[in-house]
């Protein structure tokens, strides 16, 4: 199967190696808490116990790693060569073993011949397949790599609300003081119809001798709940639930569902 490259978005993500971590505030604590998070859901719906587990975009390991620590047998794919060698540095400097392997959602199963008890597509990745086809594509793709009674975790904006609001600047942060402070923002410039942004992620670094910026842009969707129900019906895959960031703890609302 052969699918067009999204060269703008490669080249977004491969910009943000580097530096991918001071966007997301305390990303250390990020990793150290996502091990356990996700650990609870796959026991409520597997059980205990230790599980083969696909991080299919996997970026710098923020899930990967946190599943790594807890033992987990973890395969990390994503589709930037450059964040997949941060998350395989990240895990030696740990001692961790994580495996990693370049691969499009959308041919996942190009480059990934195994099969899997869960599989992890965390922190929006979703809204980066920009039309329905391509969306159901990957989740055909993804429940191909899961074995029967597999568990499919994924996190996403609540795009329901933020369609109606169309906010303008997001997700600031502030990090360290003086010469090491770090600032990283988002500005979203909406289409006229509201079904997708361009994203520009602004990273400062204030250093002895001034300022330095760095700008990063890409188009998302702003992917509703029942456009990425309706994709995971499609797929074969069912029971598909909503847990809210009331319920988990995280800052995402989170859909899982399964492979009959």
């Amino acid at each position: 199967m052969s699918v067009a490259r999204d060269d703008a978005l490669h080249a977004f993500y491969d910009g943000l190696g580097p530096i991918y971590d001071l966007i997301l505030g305390d990303w250390e604590g990020s990793v150290a808490a996502q091990g356990p998070l996700l650990e609870a859901l796959m026991a409520q719906h597997l059980g205990t116990g230790r599980r083969r587990v696909i991080d299919a975009t996997c970026g710098i390991g923020t899930q990967a790693l946190g599943l790594a620590a807890r033992g987990h047998d973890v395969l990390g794919t994503d589709l930037s060569p450059t964040l997949l060698a941060r998350a395989a540095e990240e895990a030696a400097r740990r001692g961790l073993v994580l495996r990693t392997r370049e691969a499009d959602l959308r041919t996942l199963t190009d480059a990934v011949s195994e099969r899997f008890e869960v599989a992890v597509v965390f922190d929006n990745s979703f809204a980066h397949l920009l039309a329905q086809p391509d969306l159901e594509r990957a989740l055909v793709q993804l429940a191909s790599v899961l074995a029967p009674g597999g568990l499919l975790l994924t996190s996403v904006r609540d795009y329901d609300a933020l369609r109606a609001e169309r906010p303008r600047f997001t997700s600031e942060r502030v990090v360290g003081a003086g010469d090491t402070r770090r600032v990283a923002l988002q500005v979203w410039d909406w289409t006229a119809d509201g079904t997708h942004y361009d994203m520009t992620q602004y990273v400062l670094r204030h250093g002895a001798e001034g300022v330095a910026t760095q700008a990063h842009r890409c188009r998302l969707r702003a992917l509703g709940r029942g456009d990425l129900e309706a994709a995971v019906a499609a797929a074969g895959l069912v029971e598909a639930t909503w847990l809210e960031p009331e319920a988990t703890g995280f800052y995402q609302p989170i859909l899982t569902a399964r492979r009959a």
